[in-house]
């Protein structure tokens, strides 16, 4: 009887200490989805226009389907117009636009995309829509994004982290110029201010064998364990 509680105990005892390093290691390289403004901050000078886009980093899931709302204050900025990015298509999948509407009288911008076929989920970070704005007043503009990811199955892709930004408008200096255009033969003489979305661990960049690591860490403590529990 004695023997068996002993030879219980340490099967416990290593199979909790595999449990706990599994899952703080597991803890230690997950990332989640991503959709953010970019640049996150942009200074501009009134009567000024400047695009903003909104990047998705699926950080490893297929997404089939991506959606997504932006609020800006109307007495500071206009929306001019809105195309969309080749997230979702940079593979090559044929994609259909489900949204793509503005409203200037509210201050709302909706976009949302599918895959057609739900064939080839798009795993790569990538432009899902790009805006362009006209700044009107002087002020600090929060620029409120919501978005939502789904998986082939429609089904809501969880814990994606949304970064919304800032317009800061300067007022006018009597010059009026385009900023963050991408022509292709001039560039503008006043460049604005931006700083980009934040950057996080992708899991391309984790460690190659961290997870095997870990779980040999866990056997060896847990061998430890259960020969001390010998010893004793």
């Amino acid at each position: 009887m004695y023997v068996n509680q002993r030879m219980r105990k340490r099967t416990e005892l290593f199979a909790l200490a595999v449990l706990l390093l599994t899952g703080i290691c597991q803890t230690g390289v997950a990332t989640e989805s991503m959709v953010s403004i970019s640049p996150q901050t942009m200074t501009v000078s009134q009567g000024d226009t400047f695009t903003l886009d909104v990047v998705v980093d699926p950080a490893g899931n297929e997404v089939y389907r991506a959606e997504c709302t932006l609020h800006f204050d109307t007495a500071m900025l206009k929306a001019n117009d809105q195309s969309g990015g080749t997230f979702l298509s940079s593979d090559g999948a044929e994609t259909v636009e489900m949204l793509n509407g503005i409203n200037n009288a509210v201050g709302k911008i909706e976009y949302g995309e599918t895959i057609k076929g739900g064939v080839g989920g798009a795993t790569e970070s990538g432009v899902l829509t790009s805006i362009n704005f006209e700044a009107l007043g002087p002020g600090t503009c929060d620029l409120t994004l919501e978005a939502s990811l789904y998986d082939s199955g429609t089904h809501p892709i969880g814990a994606v982290v949304v970064n919304s930004g800032t317009c800061i408008v300067e007022k006018s200096s009597g010059v009026t110029t385009t900023a963050n255009e991408k022509p292709a033969d001039s560039v503008s003489s006043t460049a604005p201010t931006t700083d980009t979305h934040p950057e996080r661990p992708s899991t391309k960049n984790t460690i190659p064998g961290f997870g095997a690591f870990c779980s040999i860490a866990g056997l060896v403590v847990a061998s430890l364990l259960a020969s001390k529990m010998k010893r004793d």
